[in-house]
């Protein structure tokens, strides 16, 4: 199924069944495609009001933001496929010994890949908030509330995935591997914390 194509009512139906995909992770990707869109409606918006020599920050900010928009699409649909992984895993048969090693190298596996993508949406956001600077600072004054509103759904995005891949986390056995989330668990919290400057910059410009 390719959810990011559907449309806003069919997509919400399907999330609001009970239908294990899209779960929370392709929210959060959702989340973070919300906000790269509203910033880049600002930036679009800032360059058609900024002087030739004005407009070199929100042009950057435009660049970075482009990848950042459809990489949010594509992960929706790749974080529903690797959770779709992890329960074919555990379908596997575990009538013996064999089969036993196999269903849970399977299920190590997929659920690695299940942690990696919310990873990925989470440091996505990240991107997308850092290109959030320029525009917190030099954007629009009309349109600062929704670089606030977009960065409000940026934050909520890397915090959504990082609650995937805590659950995730649970059901990882390498030490190598949970070593690596559990250092972009703490990445993440710290650029957060960093990057609460854009929401914070955006709402001393809205009154």
């Amino acid at each position: 199924m390719n959810y990011g194509s559907q449309k806003i009512e069919e997509f919400l139906n399907v999330l609001a069944s009970s239908a294990p995909v899209p779960g929370g992770g392709s929210t959060a990707a959702l989340a973070g495609a919300l906000g790269a869109s509203l910033f880049t409606m600002v930036g679009e918006i800032t360059m058609g009001k900024k002087k030739p020599e004005d407009k070199t920050p929100i042009e950057e900010a435009l660049k970075a933001l482009e990848p950042t928009r459809r990489r949010f699409v594509e992960l929706i649909d790749e974080d529903a496929a690797s959770f779709e992984k992890v329960m074919a895993g555990f379908k596997m048969p575990k009538e013996d010994e064999g089969q036993q090693q196999a269903r849970k190298a399977a299920i190590e596996e997929a659920t690695i890949g299940a942690a990696a993508v919310p990873l990925e949406t989470a440091r996505t956001a990240l991107a997308a908030l850092e290109a959030g600077v320029a525009l917190a600072e030099f954007g629009s004054r009309s349109a600062v509330s929704d670089v606030a509103c977009g960065a409000l759904c940026l934050e909520a995005s890397a915090r959504a995935a990082s609650y995937n891949i805590r659950i995730n986390l649970g059901g990882i056995e390498n030490e190598d591997e949970r070593v690596r989330f559990q250092s972009g668990l703490a990445e993440i919290e710290n650029r957060l914390a960093e990057l609460a400057r854009v929401r914070e910059k955006a709402d001393e410009r809205v009154d």
